[in-house]
């Protein structure tokens, strides 16, 4: 594909763009592009109108990476162009007819693998033909500068039409506010990833759909949505990003602080006066961006917990009919309950009585019918006030760190990250085989702390995960239900199965199965600093009613090596590290 230094618009097919898209070459940056939220019916309506041959807007890409294999990120059109994909791909029919595989090479090939396969009721194969011969105008930017990147960006959709307020005050922001905002949303919707830029292949495994489709993030499943806090509308405009972004400003700033669009402006730095945007950067980089992260997801993993056992949504649970504002409702409660875990170090002594306390709790909580202002003496009062019902349930907690006992969306990300990076995630069932006499499998052990030697060999800084009560096929979950006759939790490709029926059975408890394993762990053929980060970062987690085990690794400034040797793992593959290979790989740690 030919580039310009001045864009110009070009024509570039489908089946060209299919190429691009099959060998991993366009790319989204998720600094600044949005979330895929288009519905299938909009998918359908923008691919009616190439089938009809109407024109369809321009799609702007920037040439990156290295100028002899060049890789294009998506600057303007990523919603069009994964609706081609996947229409393509057969994820959604046009009148119930699905593409024919057969129309190009890439596909054919794919479906002759059994990567693809194709929909039961074809479109003819000339309208499959004139499709992918469509010429979707293009226009390359040459500019490989990423902080130019991101004014491109922004000066596209600075005039609103495209992007909601919030998503450009986000996009291409790279100070630590932003970050810690961008972080803590994508987690609490359930489309985070490792890294910023992904391949359009993979960012539909993180996409919200409206509909129950095998991959991808169900809307009405997401926090904001199943508890009635916001519309989907709401979620698509980023409304999501705006709460968390008040609620981090707020516990990360000395005095209070009121809520507007114009406060929000100057945290991101869209005034001309950067005093607020370089002061929230400064606390957050005092305390640490990791810090607030885990604490905030810590806090939000207990609303989880509390919502859970009331069996209602936040919504029903604190009100008995629906309120103005409930948004603002959700902030006081969370940084009340944010306060008194962090600040005055407490935790829930009764669930029962919590609830009890809570349940329409939101109807003695007054709130102004004002505007957009929302002013940080309104805030106290509600925070105290709902302070003041949350203490009789709560007590000291004994200097535990609540953020290291509250799992339930960082288990969820551990899962949804594991769909776009592969290479640093292993799911085990068990360390057991589905036998009446079996004993524990010791090299299936052995082998999950090599691949943890792998994972950690990926690169400088990675983190690599051994989860062990999940299965990543439905066949290895129902046989698991059936050997122990217990059922399974669903969360997207996965099967959460517990290692609690396998622990029961051939080691007494969950406790005893965990000790043996910790035992073994000091036999391993690996470093002492490794055996270490290995013996503190090897715990179990309650995730709803099953308990997973969940082993880490993280590379240290040396690569890992496992009896003598070093592995390198891509996908689920592991290869040891050949000599001739050795200075390159070596180079990783330099």
């Amino acid at each position: 594909m030919a580039k310009s230094a001045t864009p110009q618009i070009k024509g570039e097919s489908v089946q060209s763009l299919y190429r691009l898209y099959s060998s991993e070459k366009l790319l989204t940056n998720r600094r600044y592009q949005r979330k895929l939220v288009w519905s299938i019916e909009e998918k359908r309506s923008f691919i009616d109108s190439i089938q009809k041959g109407f024109p369809i807007p321009i799609i702007l890409l920037a040439e990156v990476g290295d100028p002899g294999n060049p890789k294009y990120e998506i600057i303007d059109g990523m919603q069009r162009l994964n609706a081609i994909m996947s229409f393509i791909e057969q994820e959604y029919s046009m009148d119930g007819k699905f593409f024919d595989l057969n129309t190009i090479a890439e596909t054919k090939d794919k479906l002759d693998s059994g990567e693809l396969e194709q929909g039961v009721d074809v479109l003819g194969r000339a309208v499959c033909v004139d499709f992918s011969g469509y010429q979707v105008p293009i226009s390359i930017y040459s500019e490989r500068e990423a902080q130019h990147i991101d004014e491109v960006f922004r000066r596209l959709n600075a005039n609103g039409k495209h992007l909601s307020k919030q998503e450009l005050r986000q996009a291409g922001a790279t100070g630590a506010f932003a970050n810690v905002v961008r972080k803590l949303s994508a987690n609490i919707r359930g489309d985070s990833s490792i890294g910023d830029v992904l391949s359009l292949n993979k960012m539909k495994n993180i996409s919200l759909t409206n509909k129950d489709l095998p991959y991808g993030i169900n809307v009405d499943n997401v926090f904001w949505i199943s508890n009635k806090i916001l519309t989907k509308e709401d979620l698509r405009n980023s409304k999501d990003e705006e709460i968390i972004a008040d609620i981090v400003a707020w516990i990360i700033s000395d005095k209070a602080q009121r809520s507007s669009s114009d406060v929000l402006d100057g945290y991101y730095g869209f005034t001309e006066n950067l005093d607020a945007s370089q002061a929230v950067d400064r606390h957050i980089n005092k305390i640490g961006e990791d810090f607030i992260i885990n604490n905030v997801q810590a806090c939000f993993d207990l609303f989880l917990e509390i919502i859970e056992k009331s069996n209602e949504t936040l919504r029903d649970l604190l009100f008995s009919s629906p309120p103005a504002r409930f948004p603002r409702f959700f902030q006081l409660y969370f940084i009340a309950l944010y306060e008194m875990l962090f600040t005055d170090g407490k935790e829930v002594d009764s669930y029962t009585k919590l609830l009890k306390s809570i349940k329409h709790s939101g109807e003695t909580i007054k709130l102004s019918e004002g505007g957009g202002n929302w002013s940080a003496a309104e805030k106290e009062r509600g925070i105290a006030q709902i302070s003041g019902i949350l203490r009789k349930s709560l007590k000291k907690n004994g200097q535990i760190d609540p953020s290291k006992r509250h799992w339930i969306s960082r288990f969820e990300n551990i899962l949804m990250n594991s769909t776009t990076e592969q290479t640093l995630y292993d799911f085990k069932m068990g360390f057991y085989d589905l036998k009446e006499d079996a004993k524990f499998n010791a090299d299936l052990f052995n082998k999950a702390i090599k691949t943890l030697t792998a994972m950690a060999n990926t690169h400088r800084g990675a983190v690599g995960y051994v989860i062990v009560g999940v299965c990543d096929k439905k066949l290895s979950a129902d046989a698991h239900k059936k050997h122990y006759s217990a059922g399974w939790i669903r969360f997207g490709s996965y099967f959460v199965s517990g290692i609690d029926e396998e622990a029961e059975k051939h080691e007494k408890d969950t406790d005893t199965y965990f000790t043996k394993l910790t035992n073994l762990l000091k036999g391993q053929p690996i470093s002492d600093r490794d055996k270490d980060f290995i013996g503190r970062n090897i715990f179990t987690i309650k995730y709803h009613n099953k308990t997973v085990l969940i082993i880490s690794l993280s590379s240290g400034d040396e690569p890992s090596m496992y009896d003598g040797k070093y592995y390198t793992r891509f996908g689920s593959n592991l290869d040891e590290v050949k000599t001739q290979n050795m200075l390159e790989f070596i180079k990783r740690f330099a």
